[in-house]
């Protein structure tokens, strides 16, 4: 009798053990989605983890992760294994709603979790600078296409203007953020846009530690021995 309570009690653990384990949910409601499949990849730094998918009922899909650290960023992928990400986004830990087309990744948008909003207040704000770029491309390549290079030409240095515009309005948010590890993440995914010492100058006013504030750290540290002249040893 007191071995069989013993187990019961040793199972009855495990069990809540397992429920335990807190995990959030992306719900997807997506147009055009019927039948198709979607994965839930975690960015762990150098590499990517698939932790779930899913395949749509009608318009619907939902994705499961476990809690990780709040600022850890996630991807969705229509390829398990492509290497490109569709759509990224910062859950911190709560559910998340995704809604859009299925084919106009474009259209699609994330609310759910403090991250988002700031994120989608970020995006609305800068949005009619990419709309020019996106609006300008196509005109500059018809006319490269019907070798009118002066068109072409003046296109292109004008949707370059737009860019310019588009990068320094991210930077006016970013330097008025800079205690919110956001703006960091928005940082580190365009720090190849900006020169070293703009970077430099920047990650100096964050007021908060950030994974992202030390990708963009590493990544100096990288850039100044790439270019520190090599010795010669005698």
């Amino acid at each position: 009798m007191k071995k069989l309570i013993l187990t019961l009690i040793a199972a009855a653990m495990i069990l809540c053990g397992c429920n335990n384990t807190k995990r959030f949910k992306v719900n997807l409601n997506l147009d055009n989605a019927d039948g198709q499949i979607i994965y839930l990849h975690k960015d762990l730094g150098m590499v990517e983890m698939c932790v779930d998918s899913a395949v749509f009922d009608g318009n619907t899909a939902v994705l499961k992760a476990d809690f990780d650290d709040p600022q850890t960023k996630y991807i969705l992928k229509y390829d398990k294994y492509d290497q490109c990400g569709v759509f990224t986004f910062l859950p911190e830990n709560c559910d998340i709603t995704i809604t859009g087309d299925f084919n106009d990744i474009i259209s699609w948008q994330a609310e759910g979790s403090p991250a988002m909003e700031i994120l989608n207040a970020f995006h609305k704000k800068l949005k009619p600078y990419a709309d020019a770029v996106m609006t300008i491309v196509p005109d500059m390549e018809a006319a490269y296409a019907e070798n009118d290079t002066v068109r072409g030409h003046e296109l292109y240095w004008k949707a370059i203007a737009c860019m310019d515009e588009y990068n320094n309005r991210r930077l006016d948010f970013i330097r008025n953020h800079p205690d919110c590890y956001v703006a960091h993440y928005l940082l580190d995914e365009a720090k190849i846009n900006y020169d070293s010492e703009v970077l430099k100058e920047v990650v100096g006013t964050f007021t908060v530690e950030s994974i992202y504030k030390k990708n963009i750290e590493n990544y100096l540290k990288e850039i100044e021995e790439y270019d520190m002249p090599m010795q010669i040893v005698e």
